[in-house]
């Protein structure tokens, strides 16, 4: 098994972008946004060796592109997004894979309004131009030293992103976990971009990659099952594995907490299947080159397999997966999901180290800060104010 998603990133500090939307005074007094506009300024995805993803949303159907821009101002080159012959257009939603050649860019997202796109006549309206955003993406060896930051069960409190991640005392930030119940449910598309893509546009996204990882108030809704169209997954899979600062990653996916049968799913899912599948995956993953290779192995899911309740999640998970992370000899497993945050040591329960990150709530809030290189390895779970609960 090949693991190409590799994530050897730089951050380059907080950008800030500012809003290029436009409004107009309606008659009666309220001021209202009916100009061609972005839905979510442009993040980043799923950084590899090879390629950067970029999206981008409009709140009108448009035809949308990247333009890599030079130090002197002028276009080096444009990529749109590609399939069939026929470049993704009258659409809302764009997602760009940018290859860099292990260089530096800046990018800006360009759109113009789709407003005619019958068989034989399209028409354009208004162009749109996002703010101009610069990366650095060098390959790190695996002797460089990685920062990774860890949030979890933000439950659409967006004013925590910007709280947690600047209390954040990494000396940089090459990747942001999101572990699990950013949300309470999706029903529609303004709940990702208004609860979380904009706020995390406008924070850090635009330059630094984060990994949405599901929780299961991300399995509600009736938008649920749109949720892979805005975010890219190695292989289109929640789950998946990545190398990062000689230390090997593994995302699970939980699923829903209550048995597949309970009347609130009404016969439309299918999780213990799901984590079975997982299982064999991981079994695979625990002995790839990739991961034998790599110093020490953390895993992240939303749901702890101990220090949480007895429901049929966190024992279904328990029951697939744990025993696999023992035999293997995982450092740690950074969960979320019960709103109390823990830090517990091996035990004869389990041979390494539990994590569990905070609730929402103010004075509940943490998050959790990863340096590893093949020397060093240190994990802090801190509470928002920034006293450490527990550090490995």
């Amino acid at each position: 098994m090949s693991f190409d998603r590799r994530f050897f990133l730089k951050a380059i500090g907080t950008i800030g972008l500012a809003s290029t939307l436009k409004t107009t005074i309606a008659k009666t007094g309220e001021i209202e946004n009916n100009s061609f506009q972005f839905e979510a300024l442009p993040y980043l995805q799923n950084f590899t060796q090879e390629t950067v993803t970029i999206f981008a949303i409009f709140n009108r159907p448009c035809l949308a592109w990247v333009e890599i821009i030079q130090p002197d101002g002028n276009i080096s080159q444009t990529f749109y997004q590609t399939e069939d012959g026929m470049r993704n257009a009258n659409s809302e939603v764009f997602m760009f894979k940018i290859p860099h050649s292990g260089k530096n860019f800046q990018y800006r997202v360009v759109a113009k309004e789709v407003t005619r796109f019958d068989p034989y006549k399209i028409e354009y309206g208004e162009n749109l131009k996002s703010p101009n955003v610069q990366t650095q993406l060098p390959f790190a060896s695996d002797d460089a030293t990685a920062h990774v930051l860890v949030l979890n069960d933000i439950h659409e409190d967006a004013n925590s992103y910007g709280l947690l991640y600047n209390k954040s005392t990494l000396p940089k930030k090459d990747l942001i976990l999101l572990n699990g119940d950013m949300f309470h449910y999706v029903t529609k598309q303004q709940d990702l971009t208004s609860k979380m893509l904009s706020p995390l546009s406008n924070l850090f996204a635009a330059h630094t990659p984060f990994v949405m990882i599901r929780g299961n108030h991300e399995t509600r809704g009736s938008f649920a099952r749109s949720y892979k169209d805005y975010f890219d997954y190695p292989q289109h899979k929640f789950y998946h594995a990545f190398s990062l600062g000689s230390t090997f990653w593994i995302v699970l996916d939980g699923g829903e907490d209550k048995p597949d049968s309970h009347e609130v799913y009404a016969q439309t899912v299918d999780y213990d299947s799901y984590r079975l599948e997982q299982r064999e995956w991981l079994r695979n993953v625990l002995q790839s080159k990739e991961r034998k290779k790599a110093k020490r192995t953390v895993v992240v899911t939303h749901i702890p397999f101990f220090h949480s309740d007895e429901w049929h999640g966190t024992r279904h998970n328990r029951e697939c997966f744990h025993d696999l992370l023992q035999k293997n000899k995982v450092t740690a497993v950074i969960s979320g999901h019960t709103h109390t945050y823990g830090f517990y040591p091996p035990d004869q329960n389990h041979n390494y180290y539990i994590i569990i990150g905070g609730g929402p709530k103010e004075g509940h809030r943490t998050f959790v800060e990863v340096t590893s290189s093949k020397r060093q390895f240190s994990l802090l779970l801190k509470k928002e104010d920034g006293e450490i609960i527990g550090r490995i």
